[in-house]
């Protein structure tokens, strides 16, 4: 009886120790994310309704306001939601260039990491999409340019980037989809519960 309860403890060090959930994405980044594709879907859907021609200016508006707050949080926010870290993401082109001609293109690990580059150069190009198709949107609207051919002009470019803004989202989900599958649910846990889940040995 003594000697059962003096016996050592034995830890089996080989089992799965259990996940620690690491944040990865504020909530200030993870709401502007949400509203500003809500904001940007009615926008685009109301874009050719002159019925709902209030809506779509409204609707573009609030996306202003939402790509407003992101421009002030990429400075004043925490780590994950900093301009510095998505830049660094972006300025990756030449990793993966050089790893393309060295011939790395054949691995899957290097398709994974290519479209984590490609998702991140989406997102900045539809900051700059949106943000010029909502000033010229906001021009045209206004007649800054008067009634004439220069407002026609300015109209068809609005036009023109709200569907190139769209054809970036396309391809923005489309690779979100695409790491789904490659990676399972653990990609998309970030930007939807803000966390990812790491192993508990440290």
């Amino acid at each position: 009886m003594i000697n059962s309860v003096l016996s050592p403890i034995h830890i089996d060090l080989s089992s799965p120790m259990p996940s620690k959930r690491k944040p990865v994405v504020d909530l200030g980044t993870r709401m502007a994310h949400a509203s500003m594709a809500l904001a940007f879907l009615i926008s685009y859907v109301t874009s050719e309704s002159e019925y709902w021609r209030l809506v779509h200016v409204y609707s573009g508006y609030s996306l202003a306001a939402v790509l407003a707050f992101r421009l002030v949080w990429g400075w004043v926010g925490p780590a994950s939601a900093r301009w510095g870290l998505l830049l660094r993401r972006v300025a990756m082109w030449r990793v993966w260039l050089n790893k393309f001609k060295q011939g790395e293109w054949l691995s899957r690990n290097f398709w994974v990491g290519a479209s984590s580059w490609v998702l991140s150069a989406a997102v900045l190009w539809i900051y700059v999409f949106c943000t010029v198709a909502i000033a010229s949107g906001w021009a045209t609207y206004n007649q800054l340019l008067g009634d004439g051919w220069l407002n026609d002009a300015l109209q068809e470019l609005h036009e023109g980037l709200g569907n190139v803004a769209m054809a970036v989202v396309c391809i923005h989900v489309g690779l979100v989809v695409m790491l789904r599958v490659w990676r399972g649910p653990q990609a998309l846990r970030p930007m939807w519960r803000g966390y990812a889940n790491t192993s508990g040995r440290g």
